[in-house]
């Protein structure tokens, strides 16, 4: 016979797929005719960018496009020059089968790249796409919070947690003319673009999010007056997306991620025919997880004092969020050349930042790595290139020392440069984190209680018991192992806390 139980629901984020999947890519690129020959490869830079992606049954579908720019000498080699094109790129990727519908974010990286001249016009290049995705789908598991049997004694915990309430995602796409300002001259071809997006404020309210950003853009140009002088613009766009989110209210935690999608600066004409502007667009994903605080009340133990029972056991693992951690993360570079000195820098940049976070002993610590770039001209007048990567580390302090998880975005910005010496660049780059702290605590709890099969209930004879207790042992097992009533133990006992305060004799009656 089962013992009637009563449930409460949890529902919780489950991952189908959270990882690393690369894609290769391999092309070859003929220049064309208004391009001049090639001299010498300074940097190829290829930037992979998700177009779109769905999720059908088990299979994410993922396209997107990867824009590559060669920066190179041209023949004289006394000017910088620049071939782009681009490649397409598709993955399909398989997910742990379920039921319900998957949400999912999904960031390109390059994973590694390969790039030579085979001649003077055609270029060979071998590359892998790196797509980091999280897949989640909402599952509700039921909880057992309470057994209805006067028979049956059980051990109950409460513990705060956060369950889910909804994961959105939503894409959106940012369009505008950027103007060519402070007297700078207009464009002939942009050689390095940047396009990175960041959320500046999010609220929550009945039933919508509200998410206020920026995407920050620059890009290094030729200028149409001079072909061999260089300038660099930068501006900002803002946006403001509502977002309908069911579940969705004032007293929900929001854990938000923005993803910079397929873009494209392209230089546009005037009224006279010149490039004075850039019309910009952006595709932007953005994937929002949402929490709400809860008390779960479980049943851990339990016990009859009439008849065996046959106990069964579940795990389950509760999410607990303890804020949201936020820094900047500042370091100065060095770049030392070793081929002369430095005359003039033509730009400098950071690309391919990576951030890992963990959490241990109240401390938050982070290992920042990124690449600084730097386009120069030395005491002879020849355009070099020159990177090195860097790996710094970081830790803070927590005010939570319950966090033993963060869920981190970050953004990798170069704050300013400056020649140090005739050979040595001194660079400042900020590292911007958001890190979501949280604890994963799994659980086993009870999922039901009944008789064994044939089990005989146990002899009905009346007991009056001393048992001599220890100091500090816990009421629960002395009243199980004896299949006493908990109740009657601490009445009789005048026993009112968990455990037995002290070294002592205890009265157990049994009816």
């Amino acid at each position: 016979m089962q013992a009637q139980i009563k449930t409460a629901p949890y529902e919780y984020f489950d991952p189908v797929f959270d990882g690393r999947y690369e894609t290769p890519i391999d092309a070859e690129y003929n220049l064309p005719d208004y391009c001049p020959d090639i001299q010498k490869i300074l940097k190829c830079r290829a930037i992979p960018e998700v177009t779109s992606y769905m999720i059908t049954g088990d299979t994410l579908t993922c396209d997107g496009v990867c824009d590559i720019r060669v920066l190179y000498l041209d023949g004289k080699g006394d000017s910088v020059r620049c071939c782009e094109f681009t490649k397409d790129f598709t993955a399909s990727v398989k997910l742990k089968m379920v039921e319900e519908k998957a949400v999912a974010c999904v960031q390109a990286s390059m994973a590694h790249m390969t790039c030579r001249a085979v001649s003077a016009r055609r270029l060979d290049l071998h590359a892998a796409v790196a797509l980091q995705i999280l897949a989640v789908v909402q599952k509700k598991e039921l909880i057992t919070c309470s057994l209805e049997d006067e028979s049956i004694e059980k051990r109950g915990e409460s513990f705060e947690a956060h369950q889910a309430v909804n994961a959105v995602c939503h894409q959106f796409t940012i369009e505008d003319t950027l103007p060519v300002k402070n007297g700078k001259p207009p464009i002939e071809s942009i050689l390095r673009r940047e396009i990175s997006c960041r959320v500046i404020e999010s609220r929550l309210s009945e039933e919508r999010l509200t998410v206020n950003g920026s995407a920050d853009v620059s890009f290094l140009y030729t200028s149409a007056v001079d072909a061999g002088s260089v300038e660099k613009l930068s501006s900002s766009i803002d946006f403001s997306q509502v977002i309908d989110c069911a579940g969705a209210d004032e007293n929900c935690i929001c854990d938000l991620r923005i993803i910079t999608g397929e873009s494209s600066i392209q230089p546009r004409e005037d009224d006279v025919g010149e490039y004075t502007g850039v019309s910009v667009v952006v595709k932007v994903f953005l994937m929002a997880f949402l929490y709400k605080p809860c008390e779960v009340e479980i049943i851990n133990d339990a016990y009859s004092v009439r008849s065996p029972l046959e106990l069964r056991y579940a795990q389950s693992v509760f999410t607990k969020l303890h804020g949201v951690s936020t820094e900047v993360l500042k370091k100065k570079c060095t770049l030392s050349v070793s081929d002369g000195e430095i005359q003039k820098i033509l730009d400098v940049w950071c690309e391919q930042d990576t951030v890992q976070s963990v959490c241990e002993k109240a401390k938050l610590s982070y290992r920042v790595k990124y690449t600084v770039c730097m386009l120069y001209v030395n005491g002879q007048g020849r355009i070099l290139y020159m990177e090195k990567q860097f790996d710094h580390s970081f830790t803070v302090e927590m005010e939570n020392q319950q966090a033993k998880r963060a869920d981190t975005t970050w953004h990798t910005d170069l704050w300013e440069y400056r020649i140090a010496d005739k050979t040595t660049v001194e660079v400042s780059v900020e590292t911007s984190v958001s890190s979501t702290l949280m604890s994963m605590e799994q659980v086993k709890y009870l999922t039901s209680a009944g008789m064994e099969e044939n089990a005989k209930d146990y002899e009905g004879k009346p007991r009056f018991l001393i048992y001599y207790a220890s100091a500090g042992e816990k009421l629960w097992d002395i009243a199980k192992s004896h299949r006493a009533m908990l109740t009657d133990i601490r009445t009789q006992n005048e026993l009112f806390d968990d455990v037995v305060p002290e070294a002592r004799p205890i009265i157990i009656c049994n009816r």
